[in-house]
């Protein structure tokens, strides 16, 4: 729960009075790898901060399976467009190790926003997060050759490549595994 504190005060400082009002809107999830988090077709009802394990956010696209985000310790996953916008979510999420997860529900947080405006500021600050985060991602795809995209990925995130199978990632990557083993051996 610590880190959890520590990414909102990255994101934004809340007095400790509401860091513990917040605190006490979430729900702490234990759950294995390759639990489902979100169903393509449902609108997401929650957000998750992983504590402990690594998750993904993939659809599928012609019958294959594309990796859309990896998380680690320390950030957020889920269907972020259809949590906001209360949409159907097109995205799958599920954990690809065991994972401690602090779950923020769509409802709970709402209701916190109707009395307390620091915590909205917050989610307004996180939600500014996420979508710079999504713009570096799509800046990436569209302006780094793929072994760029490798480079940066080793740079922020190495331990994913001991931890997330190489198909995974080349997904995430926008490349085949035959392409990421080809950069892999150059390195």
């Amino acid at each position: 729960m610590h880190n959890l504190l520590q990414k909102f005060r990255e994101i934004g400082n809340l007095s400790k009075e509401n860091e513990q009002i917040l605190l006490s809107a979430l729900e702490r999830v234990e759950c294995p790898a390759k639990t489902n988090l979100q169903k393509v077709g449902k609108v997401c009802d929650a957000i998750y901060f992983v504590e402990k394990g690594i998750a993904r956010t993939y659809y599928y696209k012609n019958g294959k399976d594309i990796t859309y985000w990896i998380v680690t310790e320390n950030d957020f996953v889920g269907a972020m467009a259809s949590f906001f916008l209360r949409e159907p979510s097109n995205k799958l999420v599920e954990t690809i190790e065991p994972c401690i997860l602090w779950k923020f529900e769509y409802e709970k947080l709402e209701a916190l926003f109707a009395v307390n405006h620091e915590i909205e500021r917050i989610a307004r600050l996180f939600s500014n997060y996420g979508i710079g985060l999504l713009e570096k991602r799509a800046d990436s795809l569209h302006f780094n050759s793929a072994k760029e995209r490798y480079h940066i990925l080793v740079e922020q995130q190495p331990d994913i490549l001991r931890r997330v199978p190489l198909g995974m990632i080349a997904s995430f990557l926008g490349i085949t595994q035959e392409t990421l083993s080809r950069i892999r051996k150059q390195v």
